[in-house]
């Protein structure tokens, strides 16, 4: 059975009382014709669970059941033209599906991106190149499905405050969709060191991060990187990294904290092996007894080195074990003292760190409920014109 088309109408009675609305939402531009409305009409419509209100209201050739869905399309149409749109011109950093809120029982799925963007007015007018961050949740995360990170994209977006240091950009109920493009993006090196001062990691303990988003800059070498499993199962990224406030004699020899302790995504502990060279930005966290440890955003490589490849042998039924070949071996990695303590240390305080982040994280949005739309589906050929425009939805 194949599946239903989008009506290319309204029914009568949602017409009358959207096309003000939609009228309204082409001369600011924020539709260039009728076909988001009616999609955004049409979801609701086939959503299975509204279908036993509307069919309890006589099915959708009742005027009571459009009244209905109408008034549904209005709560996301108003809400729509309130914000401002803005095209913005995005290079992805970082993007993390996740499902949050699982220790709490109320697990939801969540997309978080960082990058920069590049936001175009409707008046064509064009910004300076700024850090941006993303959240979507729930149904909204769909959108993102094919998003990789390092990819160049263009969306339509809301953003309440164009002046901030990193731009909090919003989607647009129904409209925002990532589409692939190829822009002539900053220096992502460059852009981060224009907005943050490089902080030495030996300063990090006295100036502490107020919120998630209360970023710090540091330009470091990974003594480690590499992924982790959680005594929940999941798994999680885990750096330690050295500047040059840390590696002095001064330091050694006092005894100090040698290592920045930080947890990161999985993609970017893969992405630097030891001796790396690297920009971080990053939040930080002082744990108590455990003392500093960060959480890392985002992080571009100076000089990258390649983490290590596993080798995989094939043994045969003649091989022997031998003693000697294995403390022979000039592949065996020595882990200095310094090294050996403070992984030790990550691994007590990394499930706490965890979830504190994620719930930061969790909190820190609230988002209202959204109609999921797919603008690609308006391409679907209209039917045939009837001379009752309300036929075309009597199968909704």
């Amino acid at each position: 059975m194949s599946p239903k088309k989008t009506p290319s109408k309204l029914p009568k009675y949602a017409e009358k009382r959207l096309r003000p609305f939609i009228d309204s939402g082409i001369s600011k531009g924020i539709f260039t014709d009728d076909s988001t409305v009616i999609q955004l009409f049409a979801n609701f419509a086939k959503d299975p669970t509204n279908k036993p209100q509307i069919d309890a209201l006589g099915g959708m050739k009742s005027e009571i059941a459009q009244s209905f869905v109408t008034d549904a399309v209005l709560i996301d149409l108003t809400s729509i033209l309130r914000q401002k749109r803005y095209t913005a011109h995005v290079d992805v950093f970082e993007v993390a599906h996740r499902t949050v809120g699982i220790n709490k029982g109320n697990p939801r799925p969540a997309c978080f991106m960082i990058g920069q963007a590049v936001i175009e007015d409707t008046d064509g007018s064009v910004m300076d190149s700024a850090l941006f961050r993303m959240s979507l949740w729930d149904a909204e995360t769909a959108i993102a499905d094919d998003v990789e990170a390092g990819g160049t994209y263009s969306l339509s977006v809301s953003c309440r405050n164009l002046d901030a240091e990193v731009l909090d950009l919003r989607t647009l109920s129904g409209i925002t969709s990532f589409k692939s493009e190829n822009y002539d993006h900053s220096d992502r090196s460059e852009l981060l060191k224009s907005m943050f001062d490089i902080t030495p990691i030996s300063d990090l303990d006295d100036d502490i991060s107020r919120s998630p988003t209360d970023y710090r800059l540091v330009e470091a070498t990974v003594s480690y990187a590499g992924v982790q499993n959680s005594r929940a199962g999941s798994q999680f990224g885990k750096m330690l990294l050295k500047d040059d406030s840390t590696m002095t004699m001064e330091a050694i020899e006092s005894g100090e904290n040698l290592l920045l302790n930080c947890i990161t995504s999985t993609s970017i502990a893969s992405r630097f092996g030891k001796y790396s060279r690297i920009l971080a930005l990053l939040t930080t966290k002082d744990n108590g007894e455990y003392g500093l440890s960060a959480n890392v955003e985002t992080a571009i490589g100076i000089i990258t080195v390649a983490p290590p490849v596993p080798e995989t042998s094939v043994g045969s039924d003649d091989d022997d074990d031998d003693a000697a070949d294995y403390f022979n071996n000039s592949d065996i990695k020595t882990i200095g003292d310094d090294e050996d303590d403070e992984e030790e240390v990550v691994e007590e305080v990394v499930e706490e760190v965890v979830e504190e982040v994620v719930e930061e994280t969790e909190s820190e949005t609230e988002e209202e409920a959204t109609v999921e739309v797919n603008t690609e589906s308006n391409e679907n050929p209209s039917p045939a014109e009837s001379d009752d425009d309300d036929d075309d939805w009597e199968d909704w």
